[in-house]
């Protein structure tokens, strides 16, 4: 909207305006007609896709759990679907500015630094996007991609095959409309809107040749190529080149034979291999284990928009309002219910910040230390009981170090509930520092009660999912999907209250989320077969063996460099390039239990989302709460330690404590 009408503005203007400022004005206005035609078609095709994934799993349970028979290629359907679902997810995420980016240098220091940072990470991002529209092109033509028709639809392959062509099309087309408009604005400024653009130009251009040198001379001094890939890894991660791509462009980089620009990794000499990866990862394979992603996150997306997420808040308000500070022990009580639910950091500071924080601000917190408290509270999510990041631990981690999707779900038990005992810590002690008073009496059991029974549907849904998983029911899609139908059900005719029509756009938001998560993994996977084609997996098991025989030396040095990665990598990629070279080493050299070092190997990366530069819970807190990054990165802090402590105990207690709950299973 901004851009049609910056553009409108343009093409209205007086004819004393120059040439190029009226020429871009008409191009990106045209752009920007066809950037919203494909927004329409992608809003469309996510939402028929995601359907279809669920009426495809949900169907096929119904036949096989009533009627006694599956039906033949459900799955493939479900994941077929999910490819669409996850392109036309992330163009609509880019046109929304719903893609992660870092700022810390391209936001700060003087016009001119910022827009050469700013100009090397758009040349880089331009260039990959040119390449991998080139590269999807040819692999839905048929270079690298399966033949014939699938095995259980007989369709062509091109159908599924095409979804990343098409991605990429609707991507590079709004990236394109916001260059074009942006230089019809820098032409609008006349000579100081061009010099700053020729200033950004050349000074991007520096940047990219003086990151040459560093990785040629790194390259040239014996370094193994993964420090180097490190280095391109951080520089466009700190210059702002959007994290869903930054990760492609270097798995790309990576594999790039002979060499790129001279500089030569892991050099591969199938050029589509990258592309047929990440799509054979996101679900061209037919599996469907990671369809559960979208499931959780209609689950949530629906719980925060039909209001049950506030009947869940009030039954803990309830409960522990009444005590001194009491809105923050209900954002604690909260954060555990609702991490049975949702799976994600993310979701459950999105359900929790708009809610709780402007409560404990009338309570008497500060609004920096009320998002510091719903920052730290969100964390319990992904340990929780329906985590994502364990089943994706579960998909990726195979052979003897593998652990059972069911034990690790419920490993992180243990771990929720020492991180709930310390934070509710935590918030005595700021309580009695910010002198807060008791603002409010006991509610009453009858009250308790009452909002019980009202939260009663919403906390039936984790015991849907959950006892689905171990009674061997439902796998975890499944399960996923059973709950989505039944979250949707109970909004609709339960509650009341949503309407049909609001349906649409949940799912929508639903798969654009899911869309840029699948991407992060499919990008992963790039990387993630870089290091295995060079043999990365012994390399880590001679060095880490090479240092010590001991396993608690181990788990230590294995915790430093997971807490170092995740100052620049998210927990997802993190867990998906690592983990299948970590747990062979940690199960089969030091003896350690496979479901308890998927726990730490969770926590530790987990923690990456509540500490600075990445902190994803920090700058969505952050933006919801209108609180500044700097000081939200500084008020967290304590929540941080208290989480540091819970690691080093999780790690350190024997497992047959930590797993308690998780060895019932056997």
């Amino acid at each position: 909207g901004t851009s049609v009408g910056m553009t409108t503005h343009i093409l209205d203007a007086p004819a004393t305006m120059s040439w190029p400022a009226r020429l871009l004005g008409r191009a990106a206005y045209w752009l920007e007609v066809y950037s919203q035609a494909a927004v329409r078609i992608a809003t469309i095709g996510a939402f028929i896709g995601a359907l279809i994934a669920l009426l495809a799993i949900v169907v096929n349970v119904f036949t096989r759990q009533v009627l006694g028979f599956s039906l033949f290629g459900a799955n493939e359907l479900a994941s077929f679907a999910y490819l669409w679902t996850i392109w036309m997810g992330v163009s609509l995420a880019v046109k929304r500015g719903a893609v992660t980016v870092i700022t810390l240098l391209s936001g700060h220091g003087p016009a001119w630094w910022q827009g050469s940072v700013r100009a090397f990470s758009g040349i880089s991002l331009a260039v990959f996007l040119a390449y991998a529209c080139v590269r999807a092109t040819q692999f839905t033509l048929g270079d690298g991609s399966p033949s014939g028709v699938t095995s259980a639809l007989g369709v062509s392959w091109f159908y599924p095959v095409a979804s990343m062509a098409v991605g990429y099309y609707f991507i590079t087309l709004h990236y394109l409309q916001m260059v074009v408009a942006e230089g019809a604005r820098a032409a609008e400024r006349g000579r100081v809107g061009v010099k700053g653009v020729v200033v950004g130009l050349v000074g991007g251009a520096l940047i990219a040749a003086m990151l040459w040198v560093v990785l040629w001379g790194l390259l040239a001094l014996g370094a193994a190529p993964l420090v180097a890939i490190g280095v391109l890894f951080v520089a466009l991660t700190l210059a702002g080149t959007p994290i869903v791509f930054m990760l492609a462009i270097v798995g790309v980089v990576a594999l790039f034979s002979p060499s790129f620009l001279g500089l030569t990794f892991y050099p591969n000499t199938d050029a589509i291999l990258p592309f047929s990866v990440s799509q054979f990862t996101m679900g061209l394979s037919g599996g469907s284990e990671l369809l559960v992603i979208l499931m959780f996150l209609i689950v949530a997306e629906v719980m925060n928009t039909s209001g049950m997420s506030s009947r869940l808040i009030a039954f803990a308000a309830s409960m522990v309002a009444h005590l001194r500070g009491g809105m923050a022990y209900v954002c604690q009580l909260t954060s555990a219910v609702v991490s049975g639910i949702s799976g994600s950091a993310q979701a459950d500071a999105a359900i929790m910040t708009p809610l709780l924080v402007p409560a404990m601000e009338r309570e008497g917190y500060r609004r920096d230390v009320a998002a510091a408290v719903v920052a730290g509270a969100s964390i319990k999510g992904p340990i929780g009981p329906l985590s994502i990041m364990f089943i994706v631990y579960g998909v990726v981690v195979q052979g003897p170090a593998s652990a059972s999707i069911s034990k690790l779900l419920l490993s992180g038990v243990a771990a929720e509930l020492l991180l709930l005992i310390f934070q509710a810590a935590t918030v005595y002690v700021v309580v009695r520092k910010l002198d807060l008073v008791v603002t409010r009496r006991f509610a009453g059991v009858a009250t308790v009660a009452r909002t019980g029974v009202a939260a009663l549907p919403v906390l039936l849904i984790p015991v849907i999912i959950l006892g689905g998983i171990f009674t061997g029911v439902f796998i975890p899609s499944e399960s996923g999907a059973i709950a989505a139908v039944a979250a949707i059900a109970l909004a609709l005719f339960g509650y009341a209250s949503i309407s049909p029509l609001q349906l649409p756009a949940m799912i929508v938001a639903a798969a654009i989320e899911a869309g840029v998560v699948m991407l992060l993994l499919g990008d992963s996977s790039i990387l993630a077969k870089a290091l295995f084609i060079d043999g990365f997996g012994q390399s880590v098991q001679d060095f880490l063996t090479g240092i010590t025989d001991n396993k608690y030396v181990f788990l230590l040095i294995v915790n430093v460099m997971l807490l170092a990665v995740g100052l620049f990598i998210e927990p997802l990629p993190a867990l998906y390039i690592l983990a299948p070279f970590l747990a062979p080493v940690a199960v089969l050299q030091y003896g350690i239990d496979p479901a308890h070092f998927g726990l730490i190997m969770v926590f530790n990366l987990v923690l990456a989302l509540i500490h600075p530069p990445i902190g994803l819970v920090i700058f969505l807190v952050s933006s919801i709460a209108k609180v500044s990054v700097e000081r939200l990165s500084v008020m967290i802090l304590p929540w941080l330690a208290v989480s540091l402590v819970v690691l080093f105990l999780i790690t350190y207690l024997p497992s047959e404590a930590v797993l308690a709950l998780s060895n019932l299973i056997d």
